[in-house]
């Protein structure tokens, strides 16, 4: 969508090679921990430099560089209905929902409350008529669900509400295999999964210069799949990195770059997605600061790095406010602007979520929805063509002239003009006649409006009955009609 020329940047090329240079001298001297012993136990068999006392492994420069040459620069992403998969890197920037948050705004009082699965079962349906949406899952955590029927009720009330791309689980043996059992019913045959890439994995390294066990689990049983991985580092500027942004991108660098190591130990060609929702710590506060400049600088430098490795990239927007306020809307408004411009691939944790993706709000979601429109139409930027310059159209409209009257006008309008859905362009007088509603109000009479309206692409007799009976053996107690049973409470 935006040219290499336009992009947004804010890393030079000898600023990416220095943070490149200290990375690998960071891998090779200081090394990564890893709680694992069985990715202690692959890097040992492939060579690597173990202590086995600290957990600690160390990387040889010219093993990390074979491992980073060695990466899939891009893959498919299928969704349940193949009209909505799309390739990772195609040029545009896919937006994507918060994930488990666990307050649920209410739009009447703005008061948050413990999310429930009804939330998550109108958030997926919203998600699955946004345009802007790339993404379809239960963005919140269920509290009303039993934590052992979590994993399959979470999983088929997001299949049975979205059509679009969803994310896999963890590489739990029971959480994976639900997985296949899933594949198995929606391809006909799991194995399918090594080629056709449905359920990508999501982790997240532990900083500073660490990974967990279920973490590494996950990538290792994934990479075993040959599937996708996300790796998203989720460091803290002055908290859990350095408080400088080129020594955080250092140290997240050094902890995405060493999880494509492990994957490389057991896959030919890895498939990472180079992901950050990195951020300062607010010293004042002593929280996470996801509405800082500084997050979409790191964001941004992120999305450089990946280009220069050749991987998919993934950059977060989101905002600190408590409120659907414009604080919200300037702090998502400046992320989504530059994740776009700068060419990442995915910008996630963005859409209906705010206080620094804890809260979900249905009202949020429309106006990020409409950030997000906006933040893709400046990233098409200008078409400057023969046609566009309209020559013809200024000579025979002349001076004094009236362009409404040119039968161009309107065909042009179509083709370069964004249409607001929420955004009030009208007269004061058309605006008072209409009720002088605010925003928010207009964001929740369009939730009220889409669902009532939206009907998600329904799943196939067969594979209705199969997950009912999926149902029956994890989530005793559920069944289809409950997972799609939309509430319009707001």
């Amino acid at each position: 969508m935006i040219s290499e020329s336009r992009r947004l940047k804010v890393l030079s090329s000898a600023d990416i090679e220095a943070i490149h240079g200290a990375t690998l001298e960071v891998l090779e001297r200081v090394g990564v921990r890893f709680e694992s012993g069985e990715a202690l136990g692959i890097l040992e068999k492939n060579g690597f430099e173990i202590d086995w006392k600290t957990k600690i492994a160390k990387m040889r420069e010219q093993a990390v560089l074979d491992a980073v040459k060695s990466c899939r620069p891009d893959f498919r992403w299928h969704a349940r209905s193949d009209r909505n998969s799309f390739d990772a890197v195609d040029g545009r920037t896919k937006f994507g929902p918060g994930a488990q948050c666990l307050n649920i705004m209410e739009s009447d009082s703005g008061r948050t409350r413990q999310t429930t699965l009804a939330d998550g079962i109108a958030a997926t349906r919203l998600l699955d008529a946004l345009d802007t949406s790339a993404l379809g899952y239960v963005p919140i955590y269920p509290f009303d669900v039993p934590e052992e029927s979590m994993s399959a009720v979470m999983w088929l009330a997001g299949l049975a509400n979205s059509s679009k791309p969803t994310y896999g689980g963890w590489g739990d043996e029971k959480e994976f295999g639900l997985m296949l059992r899933i594949a198995d019913i929606l391809m006909g045959d799991r194995e399918l999964l090594r080629k056709k890439h449905m359920f990508p994995a999501y982790i997240d390294p532990v900083s500073p210069l660490g990974h967990d066990n279920l973490m590494m689990r996950t990538l290792i049983q994934y990479a075993e799949w040959d599937m996708p991985v996300f790796v998203m580092a989720m460091a803290l500027a002055g908290g859990t990195a350095p408080a400088s942004l080129a020594g955080l991108l250092v140290q997240q660098n050094a902890e995405i770059l060493s999880a494509v190591v492990v994957a490389k130990c057991v896959t030919k060609s890895p498939k990472i997605v180079y992901g950050s929702v990195s951020c300062p710590l607010d010293m004042r506060s002593g929280v996470s600061a996801t509405g800082s400049p500084e997050f979409s600088l790191l964001g941004v430098g992120s999305v450089q790095m990946a280009t220069h490795y050749h991987m998919p990239s993934d950059m977060g927007v989101q905002s600190d406010s408590k409120a659907v306020d414009a604080q919200t809307a300037y702090e998502k408004s400046q992320a989504a602007v530059m994740a776009v411009m700068s060419g990442a691939d995915f910008a996630e944790l963005f859409l209906g979520s705010t206080e620094a993706f804890s809260t979900f709000s249905f009202s949020q979601l429309m106006i990020d929805d409409e950030i997000a429109s906006n933040a893709l139409r400046l990233a098409q930027g200008i078409d400057v063509s023969e046609e566009t310059l309209s020559l013809d159209i200024i000579a025979k409209t002349g001076p004094m002239g009236n362009y409404l009257k040119h039968p161009k006008t309107l065909a042009q309008f179509r083709k370069e003009h964004s249409r607001a859905k929420l955004s009030d362009r009208a007269t004061r007088q058309q605006w008072s006649a209409a009720g002088h509603s605010d925003v928010r109000q207009r964001a929740d009479a369009r939730v009220s409006q889409l669902l009532s309206s939206h009907v998600p692409d329904p799943l196939e007799p067969e594979q209705a009955k199969d997950f009912e009976e999926l149902l029956k053996q994890y989530a005793k107690g559920y069944n289809l009609r409950s997972l799609t049973k939309v509430s319009q409470s707001k």
